[in-house]
């Protein structure tokens, strides 16, 4: 079950902008930077980035739609500040929790059995 939307709608407006200090430069904080989808305008949104073999995955702790999410994936990608570094992402996709469990640290996967995630974003480096 995804964390409820109030506690989204505040992390979005109040919390996030604090994180956004310091989250491009601190793993497992990162900085999603995306377009949006009927916008056009450019977003950045502080989330959890954990690297894989071949990009990163996200939990989407709060459902497969939050705007940063439907962004990245309706435009094919975006870029990732991640320990300082710009990266470029494509092939973003929506996967099942239990199809990429492992590519988590065990304290992550400890926290994300608490909230019984279900979705998770996966991205890989361009």
């Amino acid at each position: 079950m995804p964390i409820p939307k109030g506690v989204a709608r505040f992390n979005k407006h109040f919390t996030n902008r604090f994180f956004l200090i310091f989250a491009g430069r601190m793993p497992p904080f990162a900085i999603v930077s995306h377009r949006g989808r009927r916008s056009g305008r450019g977003y950045r949104t502080p989330v959890l980035a954990f690297p894989t073999e071949t990009g990163f995955v996200f939990a989407l702790t709060y459902g497969r739609d939050v705007d940063w999410a439907r962004n990245l994936v309706a435009l094919g990608g975006g870029s990732l500040v991640h320990k300082g570094e710009e990266i470029p992402l494509c092939g973003v996709r929506l996967v099942k929790y239990g199809d990429v469990r492992g590519m988590f640290p065990l304290w992550i996967r400890l926290s994300l059995w608490f909230i019984s995630l279900e979705d998770c974003l996966l991205a890989e480096v361009c």
